[in-house]
């Protein structure tokens, strides 16, 4: 050990025993360090309940859908909600005290959609609270986050069956293909070229053809793949000899909805649209022989088209496997 190393060359040389009794002496003086706990919330996710008011004329006012207003807080400080026909994200902290189960809490700034939702909506009344959220309590169960100056308290429970539909377990085949079908993306950050900065890549399996083989939607993250509009989505097909990119989608919003197979022998998909103050928007893409062609569009406030969630969940940068350039 260093420490033991230097006292050696003061006082001459030491036997063996001696200096494993000193490096015990060494590591015995130093400091315990407890090991680092997970900051309380971080990675749940939450359905609302109603908002209930300090006055009693007011009460407890309840959504008509409690899926249509979500809250999920990511590990990276990321806060992701549905306000029903809205979408919002921006950054969240906690101030946790003595007792892990309350404390202080905070919304950083929200970035939003402006759709008019179809009344009655609690989104727009949600949407004006969220930046007043001062405090956290969870009891029974629950995640009370209080409101600046007794305003209220907004009352949300676990989401049912809310867990992603995603593998972010690496992939060496799909790597491979996803490097081969874009070469920019094997810069490495601060390389001479210029680097892309961290991409990571998440994905599902479905049989998009009916030749019996898993073809493979793929999300990819980081700031060079994603924009307001949402990020990458890649279909590829997979053949004898590997995977080949069938359509690259350059922004999307998950979930990715493969509905049951029709008359075509490719079946279609829906993926979420929005950004630029446009809707939220479900848009079918259909394939024309070659690749996905955009077909129809439907309003993201009449809920989500009928089919399997292939890919889902509200996943951050730190959620997908690292895309390793490899030689």
């Amino acid at each position: 050990m260093p420490i033991a190393a230097s006292t050696a060359r003061h006082r001459g040389t030491w036997t063996g025993g001696a200096i494993a009794a000193a490096s015990l002496l060494v590591v015995a003086s130093l400091p315990l360090q407890a090991a680092p706990q997970k900051p309380p919330l971080q990675g749940t996710s939450w359905q609302l309940v109603g908002i209930q008011s300090m006055d009693d004329a007011q009460g407890l006012r309840r959504p008509r859908d409690a899926s249509r207003y979500t809250l999920s807080l990511q590990a990276d400080a990321r806060a992701v909600l549905q306000l029903d026909c809205n979408r919002a994200t921006g950054s969240w902290r906690v101030e946790p005290s003595a007792d892990p189960g309350n404390g202080g809490f905070r919304f950083g700034p929200l970035a939003s959609t402006k759709v008019l939702c179809p009344a009655p909506s609690l989104g727009e009344p949600l949407a004006r609270q969220l930046p007043f959220v001062r405090g956290y309590l969870l009891r029974d169960g629950r995640l009370n986050l209080s409101l600046l100056a007794d305003g209220g308290i907004l009352i949300w429970e676990p989401r049912a069956g809310a867990g992603p539909s995603y593998s972010n377990r690496p992939d060496p085949a799909l790597e491979a293909a996803i490097l081969a079908a874009f070469p920019d993306l094997r810069r490495t950050p601060g390389s001479a070229a210029g680097g892309m900065g961290r991409i990571s890549y998440l994905y599902g399996r479905t049989d998009l053809d009916g030749d019996g083989r898993q073809d493979v939607l793929i999300y990819l993250m980081g700031s060079y793949v994603c924009g307001t509009g949402g990020c990458t989505l890649q279909v590829y097909r997979q053949e004898a000899t590997g995977y080949r990119l069938i359509t690259s989608f350059p922004t999307s919003w998950l979930p990715v909805i493969v509905p049951a197979a029709g008359r075509n022998r490719w079946r279609d998909l829906w993926r979420l649209q929005s950004g630029g103050g446009a809707p939220d928007t479900w848009v079918r893409e259909a394939f024309d022989g070659r690749g996905y062609r955009s077909k129809e569009r439907l309003p993201a406030a009449g809920g989500p088209p009928a089919g399997t969630a292939v890919l889902s969940g509200d996943p951050s940068l730190a959620d997908g496997a690292p895309l390793v350039p490899r030689p």
